[in-house]
């Protein structure tokens, strides 16, 4: 069918009504315009005239060369029909924002399980695996499949659709009154009264973004999105100006990692039949209506429902005249009514105090390495994180594929609404397979929990001789003063452990060495301790306080029976 646009002027601009090209309100000479863009017109001197837009794609995602990838040493850009049909070729896809990554290889997972057909719930746990092996042996996808899967959906990869672009909804040109703006979009820039600190893009003269990086963009904020007040939007009468989160805000996941992207694209597959929940298995580009924003979602069922079908926001990307950039945007609200809860495949899940599961957030100060034991084990230290369903999944591949997996980290630390701090990636080696020695994977989790009661005396010693320098006391007793600081030193003493800790965690981890880990991280939490305090000169008083404040980093060192007790009471305090 084709579309038409009503406009209620002449030919010398839009008084009343927002231009359907440019969003432009008022004189736009939109018949220029239009007209340079091959727009068959209708023109009528006075009263309503219609434009017809036209039907030819205009970024079809399959063919554009938008996704960066690498082949060995050289990178290339390709569309996402060549990236399925060379997966086998190609080492990796480099995208970046790391959010945006994230929803990409969830984007892809969900294509590749359906041209697999390793997205079928009916199949039992051992049939699903037979069949996943099936796929590896192949080696690559198969060309047909890929072929007839996207052409079950003709112009469903369109990035600037009419009717239906690519995981946007259309509608908002007209249920929203005015647009978010195209900083809005990007979460690395200020929009609206935000301060301008690392990115000098304004409103009043904000970049265009290309229309390659607006998909990571896009992708960003469907999956990242802040709760709390967003851009209005009205629906059959009924108005909104807020949103809740995106699925994965302020999460961190994690992706198996192969040698080639079709591995690490089946690696990535979880089992189906965990994702059966009765819904419809639907992603947005396969559904053959536009979602009604004030029904009741549905229920996320399957790998397109759990990976696609969770999104709170709506977004629409406004093109630029010559249709390669993105020039505003509308972001708004999806849904008005509650969510249901699905748990995502690449999540680590941790226990609240009143027994329940929630996501392990992200935290750019903490370094992949410590949660390397959340990777392996299904029950870890006293939060009972267990590891992400599809690691799990990737064990029953240790004859063929497990032993060079490794696990890629895409973090977003952010708070629950609009603060966002900072986004991560990191890379394990090729260790996956030791999920399958237990008492090795124990003994892992035993080591990195070493290493983090050890920095934690260091930095209570590094607090109390900072005090104890500053204080009447010089440390003798409890300080006299209420008012000092914890002084810098605690924080410039982690900074300096953490990167040589896990230097010396790997290495025990390669070498399978876990006895008396914890002397090799005291010896390294001593070398820091003095390395920080000579900061603070050679008076009597500092050197003192100094050496009787060493003392409490040997307090991380395992206790047992009484004395045991009183050092885990310590540590709490």
């Amino acid at each position: 069918m084709t579309a038409r646009t009503s406009v209620t002027s002449s030919w010398s601009g839009c008084p009343a009504t927002r231009c359907p090209v440019c969003s432009a309100i008022g004189a736009c000479g939109c018949r220029r315009s239009w007209a340079c863009r091959s727009f068959p017109l209708r023109p009528v001197e006075t009263g309503p005239h219609y434009v017809e837009e036209r039907n030819a794609v205009t970024y079809d995602l399959l063919t554009r060369k938008w996704l960066s990838v690498r082949e060995g040493d050289a990178r290339r850009e390709i569309g996402l029909r060549e990236l399925f049909e060379c997966a086998h070729e190609l080492t990796d896809i480099e995208a970046s924002p790391p959010p945006g990554a994230s929803g990409l290889w969830r984007v892809l997972t969900v294509m590749a399980a359906r041209m697999t057909g390793l997205d079928d719930m009916t199949l039992s746990a051992y049939d699903w695996g037979e069949r996943q092996a099936e796929v590896l042996e192949d080696r690559r996808f198969d060309q047909d499949s890929v072929a007839e899967y996207f052409a079950r959906y003709p112009g469903r990869f369109d990035l600037f659709d009419a009717h239906r672009p690519w995981l946007q909804d259309p509608r908002l040109r007209e249920e929203c009154k005015g647009s978010s703006g195209v900083n809005k979009l990007v979460m690395s820039r200020p929009a609206g009264n935000n301060q301008v600190w690392f990115n000098h893009a304004t409103a009043l003269d904000p970049p265009p973004v290309p229309a390659g990086e607006a998909v990571f963009h896009l992708l960003t904020q469907l999956y990242y999105g802040p709760s709390g007040q967003c851009t209005p939007r009205v629906v059959a009468g009924i108005s909104g100006g807020n949103s809740k989160a995106g699925p994965l805000r302020r999460t961190i996941s994690f992706h198996p990692l192969g040698r080639t992207v079709f591995e690490s694209l089946i690696a990535g597959i979880p089992p189906a039949h965990l994702y059966d929940t009765g819904g419809v298995d639907l992603a947005p580009w396969e559904a053959d209506e536009l979602p009604d924003p004030l029904g009741v979602p549905p229920r996320p069922s399957g790998l397109g429902g759990v990976l696609t079908g969770r999104f709170q926001h709506a977004v629409l990307l406004e093109r630029s005249a010559d249709e390669e950039s993105v020039v505003d945007a509308w972001i708004t609200w999806a849904w008005r009514d509650k969510e249901f809860p699905a748990d995502d495949p690449y999540l680590v899940y941790q226990q609240n105090k009143e027994g329940a599961f929630y996501a392990r957030q992200a935290d750019a100060s903490r370094a992949l390495w410590r949660d390397f034991d959340s990777l392996l084990l299904e029950d870890v230290g006293d939060e009972h994180r267990r590891r992400p369903a599809v690691l799990a999944a990737i064990e029953d591949l240790r004859g063929t594929l497990l032993p060079v997996l490794r696990a890629r980290a895409f973090g977003f630390d952010q708070d629950g609404q609009t603060r966002d701090k900072e986004w991560t990636v990191g890379v394990t080696p090729a260790l996956l397979a030791l999920a399958n020695e237990i008492q090795v994977a124990r003994a892992i989790s035993d080591m990195r929990q070493a290493a983090e009661r050890v920095q934690r005396h260091l930095e209570w010693a590094l607090r109390d001789a900072w005090i104890a320098i500053n204080d009447p006391s010089n440390g003798n007793g409890k300080p006299q003063r209420k008012d000092i600081s914890k002084g810098p030193w605690p924080a410039q003493g982690s900074f300096r452990y953490w990167a040589r800790a896990e230097r010396v965690f790997w290495r025990r981890v390669r070498e399978r060495r876990f006895d008396s880990a914890v002397d090799d991280f005291l010896h390294l939490a001593l070398d820091v301790y003095d390395e920080v305090t000579d900061s603070g000169g050679p008076l009597p008083r500092v050197k003192r306080a100094v050496e009787l404040k060493r003392g409490l980093i040997f307090g991380a060192r395992p206790s047992t029976g009484k004395a045991g007790k009183t050092s885990k009471a310590k540590e709490r305090v």
